[in-house]
């Protein structure tokens, strides 16, 4: 992020589990994007794995799809 923010950037899209939770680890993240699908899992892995403290996360919008998918948007306190 720092090679970025001499570039110029303010904003990146952040995708893929691990990429993800090294950013989170680092508080990198200002906002993000959560969309739920209507499947229960028996059994997997943490969303965004192990993290060191807890992040509060104020919800920003919420949008539900007739498919039952539910996407929100909450930005990291």
């Amino acid at each position: 992020m720092e090679s970025l923010s001499k570039q110029g950037w303010k904003r990146a899209y952040i995708d893929g589990g691990k990429i993800i939770q090294s950013f989170m680890r680092e508080r990198l993240i200002a906002d993000m994007t959560v969309t739920i699908i209507p499947i229960l899992i028996g059994e997997g892995q943490r969303m965004f794995g192990s993290l060191d403290a807890d992040i509060d996360l104020k919800i920003l919008e919420s949008k539900s799809c007739p498919s039952g998918l539910v996407t929100s948007r909450y930005e990291a306190t």
